[in-house]
């Protein structure tokens, strides 16, 4: 199992549009292969926000694809670079 991260920079006071592109964009989609599930939390003083997904196996471009294509879709809300990181989940409770 993996986690991928996902670490952004919104406009000031966008996180909340950011969150409602999010859902509408992902929600159609949340039955992609390979993801069991996905969270977006932000935080509203700060403007900054974090995409949470746990996927079966490590994703790959055909799997993030969709991913790729909400940030190129968000770009116009987004205040800075944005990261990416994944992880091998090593343990689990």
């Amino acid at each position: 199992m993996y986690i991928r991260i996902i670490r952004g920079q919104a406009q000031p006071g966008q996180v909340e549009e950011l969150a409602r592109r999010w859902r509408d964009f992902f929600l159609p989609r949340r039955e992609q292969a390979g993801v069991r599930h996905a969270y977006f939390a932000g935080d509203r003083a700060t403007n900054t926000t974090v995409a949470v997904s746990i996927w079966d196996e490590r994703p790959d471009a055909a799997m993030t694809a969709g991913w790729s294509d909400f940030l190129s879709e968000a770009a116009d809300l987004s205040a800075g670079e944005t990261t990416v990181e994944e992880y091998e989940v090593l343990a689990d409770l």
